[in-house]
């Protein structure tokens, strides 16, 4: 077992994926997952190939041979890393995969499904929202903490999803739409542990950014039938780029720009909320909204027509 899931049936799903429809196995039969893409027939092991047929190891994987806990440590390791994705944030690249992965490879040992890890990072962030609302600086600086904890989580859904072969429409939906209720949460309960003008301020930016949001998702649905934010190309961007090009770090603005993504804001969050400065988080966070709700508005009068809906 590697991350959760034996190394024949990894490479059986790779096989799939080159379009292999039917495998022959010289092994003593083992489970597989019945969502296994590919139809499995067991021989007695040591059975000849047939001649012309391509013959695979069913113990190998990423070149590596797993014959002993060393080799297969090293290769769930080796697998982990990449489920890192290219256009992954700044701050998702320096700090939080180092803690998520050790955290996705405990996890893919136990029951938890992908949307499972999903439901507990949102109860986790919006009771970090609600840590807000005494406005005291213990409960300020833990509701910091709390958020940032949830983001490290918010990572390990995804990565375990990949690791078990376990991605869904539901799970990219729900992962999505959940990160922008927590976000929404935390900046309006600031506002209202500060009260007066401040919460006036934080409640009309999460309507500005519940707004544009509604713009995105409507729009990565039209357009790809599922809930894939990083399909979604603004109306200056090119429609071909893929996410690796548009979230480059290339130039400085390309960094300034890191802090308006999730992993970067809730970064200085915590930052802010440990130095009792909830006003500041308050303003970061209204802007951030007031910026994505002007943002789609503008991409929706000058984008163009949108293709019709996927079915």
């Amino acid at each position: 077992m590697v991350g959760g899931v034996t190394v024949l049936e990894r490479v059986l799903r790779g096989l799939q994926r080159e379009g292999v429809v039917e495998a022959t196995v010289a092994a003593a039969p083992i489970d597989l997952r019945a969502d296994l893409p590919l139809r499995v027939r067991w021989v007695v092991p040591g059975t000849a190939a047939p001649e012309g047929w391509r013959v695979v190891r069913g113990d190998e994987l990423l070149g590596r041979r797993v014959v002993d806990e060393a080799d297969r440590r090293a290769l769930e390791w080796a697998l982990c890393r990449n489920l890192t994705p290219a256009h992954q944030g700044l701050f998702d690249d320096l700090i939080n995969w180092r803690l998520s992965l050790p955290l996705t490879r405990l996890i893919a040992y136990t029951p938890l499904r992908p949307n499972h890890v999903t439901f507990i990072a949102t109860v986790l962030g919006l009771v970090a929202g609600l840590q807000l609302l005494t406005g005291e600086a213990r409960h300020v600086a833990l509701a910091g903490v709390l958020l940032q904890a949830q983001i490290v989580l918010d990572c390990c859904d995804g990565q375990l999803a990949r690791l078990r072969f376990q991605t869904s429409k539901l799970g990219q939906w729900f992962d999505n739409v959940a990160d922008d209720v927590i976000d929404i949460t935390f900046i309006v309960c600031a506002g209202l542990a500060l009260g007066g003008p401040w919460a006036v301020v934080a409640v009309a930016a999460g309507l500005a950014r519940a707004w544009g949001q509604a713009i995105l998702f409507h729009e990565v649905y039209r357009r790809t039938g599922t809930g894939d934010v990083f399909s979604f190309r603004i109306w200056f961007e090119r429609e071909q780029a893929s996410a690796a090009e548009v979230f480059a770090r290339r130039s400085l603005g390309d960094y300034l720009r890191a802090f308006g993504r999730r992993d970067g804001y809730v970064f200085v969050w915590m930052l802010l909320c440990l130095l009792g400065q909830l006003e500041l988080v308050v303003i970061y966070g209204a802007g951030l909204g007031v910026m994505i709700g002007v943002l789609m508005t503008l991409h929706l009068a000058l984008r163009g027509p949108l293709p019709p809906p996927r079915t």
